[in-house]
């Protein structure tokens, strides 16, 4: 779960400017808080059609970011510094991540790029920039540990400081897709 919404160039960021990582997660930093309404699409190994789900991303600084589906059920996935918890049928369950480091990681690794930490993503995983600022491509790969038996790579595609879609590959061939429209008073 991840979304981001910014403007093409944030204040003091002019077009004319090289583009690369530093610029990108520093646009990425200036734009707090922020919602975006999401689309998203899991391909399982297990399943013929993917499943689809849709709703809204909230990220609030510094560590609290809320998953809320609309469709095709109503959940809430909500991560505030070290907990995670789901609420499906008013039923909540709760998960404390310091007691799972591997998913600590992950999910410090997606504060990273929501919140432009480039320190915090290079922890966990390199990264490569292509392209130029209206049409860039963000892959990050592990560099190590266990989240790379889980994680193949994150693949974020965007255009100024918006992300626009989100791919995880999974290293069991499981992957999602989400697209990202950011609010427009985010």
């Amino acid at each position: 779960m991840i979304l981001v919404a910014g403007t093409l160039a944030p204040a003091g960021v002019q077009a004319d400017e090289p583009w690369n990582i530093d610029v990108l997660m520093q646009g990425l930093a200036a734009h707090q808080p922020r919602q975006a309404d999401y689309t998203e699409e899991k391909y399982l190994g297990v399943l013929d059609t993917p499943l689809v789900s849709s709703g809204t991303l909230t990220y609030r600084a510094p560590d609290t970011l809320e998953k809320r589906t609309v469709s095709p059920r109503p959940a809430v996935m909500t991560l505030s510094g070290q907990t995670l918890s789901v609420t499906e049928d008013q039923h909540t369950q709760t998960l404390d991540l310091t007691a799972h480091p591997d998913a600590a990681a992950y999910v410090d690794s997606l504060r990273g790029l929501l919140s432009g930490n480039l320190a915090l993503l290079k922890r966990f995983f390199s990264l490569q920039l292509t392209g130029d600022r209206d049409h860039w491509t963000l892959v990050l790969r592990p560099s190590g540990g266990r989240i790379g038996s889980l994680i193949d790579s994150i693949s974020v595609t965007g255009s100024g400081h918006f992300m626009r879609t989100l791919e995880y590959d999974q290293s069991d061939g499981d992957r999602s897709v989400m697209t990202i429209k950011p609010k427009a008073h985010s």
